[in-house]
């Protein structure tokens, strides 16, 4: 009864742990119905679904041992690397007003994938028909301390 209260109380469970209890109940000699309904109990809104239950079973009876993820294959990411990312930045600045899709063309990369790595990695935005920064850089921020403090020492501005 206390280790229900405890479950109950965790919000989010980890993939490995449930496919841990699944095997645990497979090895058990439970069957998958048995094993849901367990869960369900114990877990409430956290449990997985049925066909995950049942789709683990098939697993296990199939003879895999491992809990965790295979491996899958597919086609590497590799439009979002360190040099294209190097690539815009340099281009960017040497001419803020370049078009995505020069730079596209540039890195032989998708638009999609450029405007990615203007907004997401270099947090850069369109304004004005130019790409700024989206956040001040440290040597900006440091600039504008530095005046702000010299304008606050200045005696010929009005203090308010």
């Amino acid at each position: 009864l206390i280790v229900v209260d405890v479950f109950a109380i965790m919000s989010s469970m980890d993939k490995n742990y449930f496919r841990s209890l699944i095997k645990h109940y497979f090895l058990k000699g439970k069957t998958a119905k048995e094993t849901k309904e367990k869960l369900d109990k114990y877990y409430v809104a956290n449990a997985p679904s049925d066909y995950t239950v049942k789709y683990w079973f098939r697993e296990f009876r199939g003879g895999r041992n491992s809990t965790t993820d295979e491996i899958r294959s597919g086609r590497p990411s590799d439009a979002v690397t360190e040099e294209n990312v190097k690539k815009i930045h340099e281009m960017v600045l040497a001419d803020r007003k370049v078009k995505v899709r020069e730079l596209a063309d540039a890195t032989k990369i998708s638009t999609e994938r450029t405007r990615h790595i203007l907004g997401e990695i270099l947090h850069m935005k369109k304004l004005s028909c130019r790409w700024v920064p989206r956040m001040l850089t440290p040597d900006q921020k440091h600039e504008r301390e530095s005046t702000s403090i010299l304008n606050l020492k200045d005696s010929s501005y009005e203090k308010i």
